[in-house]
């Protein structure tokens, strides 16, 4: 295979072979040497040592690089490459040592092509990655909060936490919100402590970033299915590449790229004063003052309760309004 050629067969894989920017990225990672490693996973050290004419431990070398890289992957057959556009995004965006033409590639991907590829998922109506956690304050009847929409207790159900800073904001850099927000659980922790782009951490420090997310404006989120996931992202949308293009600007309704919570805000006109801070914090700019000076909830609700948490006279509340089965299951 052609220099080239392994490059696009890369960005094949990552389902956007098409792309302009996504070959410069990955030359930019790897060298062609490099790159046909990563093209011949999943396989083990010893046989990509056969493949690559190698020995072993000149491609363990090669993958130590890789992995420091955020371009492969430990799992449960040898070694392999993102197993998703999304994966290969955050992974390479947090690598320590990324050049600055690598953060430019990337600002450049997701502001210019990245439009389309998320065009292409709503057209074939592939489901979401991930799921909004609402902010577990003034839930109505919270005896019905499930435990993993609580991220609270996602959290104290973890065997290993670890942070790492959000890779959409230190990508995109659209604004000043804290960067250590990446709450990894589980093998996500591990993966991020091995590699060196994010601290292990107690349940007391992630709590603490949680309260400093919410105070933020920093939207919970995690994988969208009721098992236990590896991350707990706090997402704006001026950077993330979910919420940024979730809401449709000509209906004002969501994509559907996003599963929102459970639940939705509601509003006590009779205790609205109409200081308009719901409308401020909004992530989707879903809430508005009517005329009559009293907020209002429109179509693109997330459930995201950051409105229940600001405002001064505890007129928001969440509302249960989707069953359970809204949340894959395990």
């Amino acid at each position: 295979m052609e220099t080239g050629d392994v490059y696009r067969e890369l960005c094949k894989k990552l389902g956007v072979e098409d792309s302009r920017f996504l070959p410069e990225i990955w030359k930019l990672l790897c060298s062609p040497e490099e790159a046909a490693l990563v093209n011949a996973t999943p396989a083990t050290t010893e046989a990509l040592a056969r493949i690559l004419r190698k020995t072993p431990a000149e491609i363990e070398k090669m993958i130590r690089v890789l992995f420091r890289k955020g371009v492969l992957f430990e799992g449960s057959k040898g070694y392999h490459m993102s197993r998703s556009l999304a994966q290969f995004h955050d992974a390479t965006a947090l690598w320590p040592e990324a050049p600055p033409e690598l953060i430019t590639k990337w600002r450049q991907y997701v502001e210019e092509e990245y439009p389309r590829h998320y065009a292409w998922r709503l057209a074939s109506q592939r489901p979401p990655v991930f799921r909004v956690i609402p902010v577990n304050r003034h839930i109505e009847n919270q005896s019905r909060v499930l435990v993993y929409e609580d991220a609270r207790r996602i959290l104290e159900k973890a065997s290993l936490l670890a942070v790492t800073p959000c890779p959409c904001r230190t990508l995109m850099r659209n604004c000043d919100r804290p960067l250590e927000t990446c709450l990894q659980m589980n093998k996500g922790a591990a993966y991020a402590v091995k590699r060196g782009t994010g601290r292990a951490i107690d349940l007391e420090e992630a709590e603490e970033i949680l309260i400093r997310a919410e105070e933020s404006g920093l939207v919970h989120m995690t994988g969208n299915r009721a098992a236990p996931g590896t991350v707990i992202c706090n997402c704006c949308a001026c950077c993330c590449i979910a919420l940024s293009y979730e809401k449709d600007a000509r209906t004002g309704t969501l994509h559907g790229q996003v599963n929102p919570s459970r639940y939705r805000a509601a509003i006590q006109e009779d205790r609205c004063i109409g200081c308009g801070v719901c409308e401020t914090v909004c992530p989707m700019k879903n809430i508005v003052l009517n005329e009559r000076g009293k907020a209002e909830v429109l179509k693109a609700c997330l459930g995201c309760g950051l409105c229940t948490r600001v405002c001064p006279e505890e007129a928001v509340r969440l509302v249960l309004i989707r069953p359970e089965e809204h949340i894959p299951p395990e």
